[in-house]
């Protein structure tokens, strides 16, 4: 939770009083990674250091007892106190700011129709399906080794029980020490899966109605229903299709099937015959180019129509992802 200007007014405060305790200033350290954070502090430190200044040119002006000298002497020793503090905690800061960019996060994508092998720093082994994305925290001193995904991945995680592997995606946590599994989070798909193929994963959800707090075994699967806010495990055969290049689907809703099928060959499909949206299709496709799937379809759904008359594959246009 962002911090109030009140709440970063009193630690400043008690760091120039020289009160911090260890665990306020690892809360102020935390909050360094958000800009608008630093601009408060940046202007907090700014104003104490003025009302400083101001206070202890009031206090010369106003002690009439002491000699000139004496007068000069406090103040100048008062604010270089305050200038070893400012310039101490402004230290700190740079410091940060400098090792935090110096260990900045990794960004590895697949454009439509692309996948990618990845081999991240401590040897887990990714393969990013068509249009995602994969940011990599740094590892490096790091109680948690943590990715972000966006779309499709699978991965095989390096073993390492002192260090935790986790993946944030749509607010799901997939948590584990080294396994393999299959993680499924497209932002325009209703459904997000982990699919797990080797040994065990935590998954880990809180949204307003929905908690979820479950541990997958090998040849388990995960399915969160977003728009329902419900989930369910069931079992699978353990075959993640895509990594074959097969497209596989099993009592899939057609709405996403056509976005499946938009990302893996990076065309615009508009579906002409609406009934089709009521299908929930079963089949595998290897090798197959888009007028064989779309006919393929048309045999499923039992439509004698030319397969122009269902889909239309906009030609003109060629699918990018989404930054």
């Amino acid at each position: 939770m962002r911090p109030s200007r009140q709440e970063i007014n009193d630690l400043v405060k008690r760091y120039l009083e020289d009160k911090i305790t260890k665990t306020d200033f690892d809360s102020f350290l935390e909050g360094l990674d958000d800009p608008e954070v630093r601009e408060v502090y940046s202007e907090v430190l700014k104003s104490s250091f003025e009302k400083n200044l101001q206070e202890n040119s009031a206090y010369v002006l106003a002690s009439k007892k002491l000699t000139l000298s004496h007068q000069l002497g406090k103040y100048w020793m008062s604010m270089a106190a305050t200038l070893l503090l400012l310039a101490s905690f402004s230290f700190l800061l740079f410091n940060y700011l400098q090792n935090t960019d110096t260990q900045s996060s990794t960004l590895y994508q697949t454009a439509f129709a692309e996948q990618k092998n990845i081999s991240l720093p401590d040897d887990t082994k990714v393969t990013l399906n068509v249009a995602s994305s994969l940011e990599q925290m740094p590892f490096e001193n790091q109680e948690m080794r943590k990715v972000n995904l966006h779309g499709e991945a699978f991965f095989q995680v390096a073993k390492d029980k002192a260090h935790p592997f986790e993946i944030t995606t749509q607010d799901v946590n997939v948590m584990v020490l080294g396994t393999a599994f299959n993680v499924s989070s497209y932002h325009e798909d209703e459904i997000i899966e982990v699919s797990v193929t080797e040994g065990s994963v935590n998954v880990s959800l809180v949204w307003e109605n929905l908690i979820i707090n479950e541990t997958l075994s090998i040849n388990e699967q995960i399915r969160i229903d977003k728009l329902t806010k419900t989930y369910q495990i069931i079992e699978f055969n353990g075959s993640i299709h895509w990594i074959a290049q097969v497209l596989n689907f099993s009592q899939t809703d057609f709405n996403q099937v056509i976005n499946t099928l938009e990302r893996w060959y990076g065309l615009e499909l508009e579906v002409k015959d609406s009934s089709l949206f009521q299908l929930k299709l079963t089949g595998q496709f290897k090798d197959k180019n888009i007028n064989e799937v779309i006919s393929a379809i048309g045999f499923l759904a039992n439509k004698d129509a030319d397969s122009s008359e269902l889909i239309t594959i906009d030609s003109k246009k060629t699918k990018t992802p989404e930054n």
